[in-house]
C-alpha cells in the first residue's frame, strides 16, 4: 500500500521541534537512511555478517500516525498555558501541542484542556523552585471509538479544580473520552507517579489491532502507530511459525498483542511481563479475546525464565520485544538453555538489537534477517524484527 505522504500546508512547531529531524526529505529517502541504519548497526559484529537486512516497511501515514503524546506544561507571560517536549540535552520546552505528527484530535484536547485551566487559576508546575500544579498532559487517542483519553499530571493531590476543568472540557470537546488524574509530588523527570484518580470514565481504552481488542490503561504502553505495530506482530507471527503442537514463551510481553497473536496458531503461550498495570491489562485482554491457552506471568523476565526452565517446561520457540535497553546478558543466557528451535527478537533500537544478537550467535544462535519497519515517520526512529536460528 502506498504511503499517505501528503504534509500538511505547514507546522505550527517547525523548524524549531528536534523530534522530527527527517521532515522535508522524500520518504524513499527516509527508509534507505533507517535501513542503513540498521545494516550499520549489524556490521560492528562479525557474527552477524551473514544476515539479510530487508528494506524497510513504510508507515501508511506520514503525518497524523501519532496516537499519544506526553507533554510537560509551563506558563506564559499572559498567564496562558503551553505544553511541549524537551529540546535535546536540555529542559527548554519546545511547543508541541499543535504536532503534525500526531491525530489532529490530540491537539484539539490539549489545547482545550490548557485553556480551560489556566481559566481556572491552575498554576504550571516549575522544575525549578519546586512550585505550581500542572506538570504534565498525557494524550492518547482510541481509533476504534474516536475518542481521546487524557491524564493531568500534577504536584497537588487535590482534584477539585481539576474535576471543574473536566466539566469544562465534556461541553467543549465531542471527541473527549476519559479523564484521569496522576498525583506525581516527586521532583525529577519521571512523568507518572503512583496514585491515580478518575474524573471522568471510563479509565481505559479499548482499541482495536487487527483482529484484537485490546485494553490499555493509562500508565500501560501501546505502540504510538497503530497501522505500523499491526505489521510488525503479523511479520512476527510470521516469522515465528508457530504449530498447533508449539509451546511459545514471549518475554517483556507489555499488554499482550504479540502473546494474543501467538495464541491463535500456538499450542500454549506463556507471556511474561514486569509492569504490574502491563499484566492486569494482558490478562484482561486474554479474557476480552477469550484466548484461554495464553496466560501472563508478573515478574522480572531474569527471575521467571530460569523458575521455567526448573520445571522443566517444554519451549519450542521464544519472541522477545524489550525495552530500548534491550536485554540483559542473563536473559540471553536463559532463552539459549531452553534451546528453542527459533527466536524471534522485536527492538526499537538497532545498537541495542544488534549487541544481543552477537551475544546469541556467541550461544549457538545465527540470525537469519532482520526486518525493518518505520514506526514514526520523519524522526530516524527505525524498529526491527529478527529472526533466529540455532547454528547448524
Amino acid at each position: 500500500m502506498a504511503a499517505r505522504t501528503t504534509a500538511p500546508a505547514s507546522c505550527p512547531h517547525a523548524p524549531c521541534c528536534a523530534p522530527c529531524p527527517l521532515r522535508g526529505l522524500a520518504y524513499r529517502e527516509q527508509l534507505a537512511l533507517k535501513r542503513r541504519r540498521v545494516v550499520s548497526a549489524l556490521a560492528r559484529y562479525p557474527s552477524l555478517a551473514g544476515a539479510a537486512v530487508e528494506d524497510v516497511v513504510g508507515s501508511r501515514d506520514l503525518f497524523g500516525y501519532r496516537n499519544v503524546v506526553k507533554l510537560a506544561v509551563r506558563g506564559r507571560a499572559d498567564g496562558s498555558l503551553r505544553a511541549g517536549v524537551y529540546a535535546p540535552g536540555s529542559h527548554r520546552l519546545v511547543d508541541a501541542e499543535r504536532c503534525a505528527a500526531q491525530h489532529p484530535a490530540l491537539g484539539e484536547v490539549v489545547a482545550a484542556a490548557l485553556e480551560a485551566a489556566a481559566g481556572l487559576g491552575i498554576e504550571p508546575y516549575d522544575e525549578r523552585s519546586g512550585t505550581g500544579e500542572l506538570r504534565y498532559v498525557v494524550a492518547r487517542y482510541g481509533a476504534r471509538r474516536r475518542r481521546v483519553q487524557l491524564v493531568l499530571v500534577t504536584a497537588s493531590a487535590d482534584t477539585t479544580r481539576l474535576r471543574d476543568l473536566t466539566r469544562r472540557l465534556a461541553r467543549r470537546c465531542r471527541a473527549l473520552g476519559g479523564v484521569l488524574h496522576n498525583h506525581n509530588p516527586e521532583r525529577g523527570n519521571v512523568i507518572l507517579g503512583r496514585r491515580w484518580a478518575t474524573l471522568r470514565p471510563p479509565a481505559e481504552l479499548v482499541e482495536r489491532l487487527g483482529g484484537l481488542e485490546l485494553r490499555v490503561s493509562p500508565a500501560s504502553f501501546l505502540q504510538p502507530n497503530l497501522w505500523t505495530a499491526r505489521r510488525i506482530y503479523e511479520s512476527a507471527l510470521e516469522l515465528a511459525a508457530p504449530t498447533a503442537a508449539d509451546s511459545v514463551i514471549d518475554l517483556f510481553c507489555g499488554i499482550g498483542p504479540l502473546s494474543l497473536y501467538l495464541a491463535g496458531r500456538a499450542r500454549q503461550v506463556t507471556g511474561i511481563e514486569e509492569a504490574p498495570s502491563a499484566v492486569r491489562d494482558a490478562r484482561a485482554n486474554q479474557r476480552l479475546n477469550r484466548l484461554f491457552n495464553v496466560r501472563f506471568e508478573a515478574g522480572r523476565v531474569e527471575e521467571v525464565l530460569p523458575a521455567l526452565r526448573a520445571r522443566r517446561a517444554r519451549v519450542d520457540l521464544v519472541t522477545l520485544n524489550p525495552t530500548r535497553n534491550g536485554a540483559s546478558a542473563r536473559v540471553l543466557a536463559e532463552i539459549a538453555a531452553l534451546g528453542p528451535r527459533r527466536v524471534v527478537y522485536v527492538s526499537c533500537n538497532p545498537d541495542t538489537l544488534a549487541r544481543d544478537l552477537d551475544g546469541l550467535a556467541r550461544s549457538g544462535y545465527r540470525t537469519c534477517l532482520a526486518r525493518p519497519f518505520d514506526m514514526l515517520p520523519q524522526t530516524e526512529h527505525v524498529e526491527v524484527v529478527a529472526l533466529l536460528e540455532p547454528l547448524g
